[in-house]
């Protein structure tokens, strides 16, 4: 379950680093998706045809499950890969989620800093590392989680950044730098 964990988050974290503050892009500067079929339209939010080479498609299940779990509008979807992913920002926090390629949750990642961190997280981490500043805060959850999310928190002082770890599991240093 660690293994995959690490390897969902060694991938997810570089490739959202610049989605904090990237949600004004125009339809035309989204790469075209790959449509497969049982497809809707954004726009219009109607069904596609499976041989539709219109922008903006997104798996009708993944729709569906996104609609009726998040309850949001102006999400942007993309797919990359084996991936499809529906990102939106709600009250300072970056919200992705992620879909496999026939429309199942996979895992979903908010991206956010110290003000909206969970008060016992925030505490966890300002007894352990009080002299560090709390910077942004990732908090995973993926199918092998179970409900229970991982927070990886980014904290600096006046030498060391760190990425704390916090789950079950307890809380540890995930990654550790020295400043040059």
């Amino acid at each position: 379950m660690k293994k995959i964990l690490f390897a969902l988050l060694a991938g997810l974290i570089p490739a959202l680093a610049g989605i904090n503050e990237t949600f004004a892009q125009s339809s035309n500067d989204i790469a075209s998706l790959t449509p497969v079929k049982n497809y809707f339209d954004m726009e219009s939010k109607k069904r596609v045809t499976e041989n539709s080479n219109t922008a903006g498609l997104v798996n009708a299940k993944a729709f569906k499950f996104f609609n009726k779990q998040y309850k949001v509008n102006g999400e942007k979807w993309r797919e990359e890969g084996d991936c499809i992913t529906a990102s939106y920002k709600a009250d300072s926090i970056s919200h992705c989620i992620y879909f496999d390629k026939k429309g199942r949750w996979v895992a979903s990642l908010k991206i956010y800093n110290e003000d909206k961190m969970p008060k016992d997280i925030r505490k966890m981490v300002k007894q352990e590392y009080y002299d560090y500043k709390i910077g942004v805060v990732y908090e995973v959850e993926t199918l092998a989680s179970a409900g229970s999310p991982t927070y990886i928190v980014n904290i600096e002082d006046a030498t060391n950044f760190k990425q704390i770890r916090i789950n079950d599991d307890g809380m540890d240093v995930y990654k550790e730098f020295q400043k040059p």
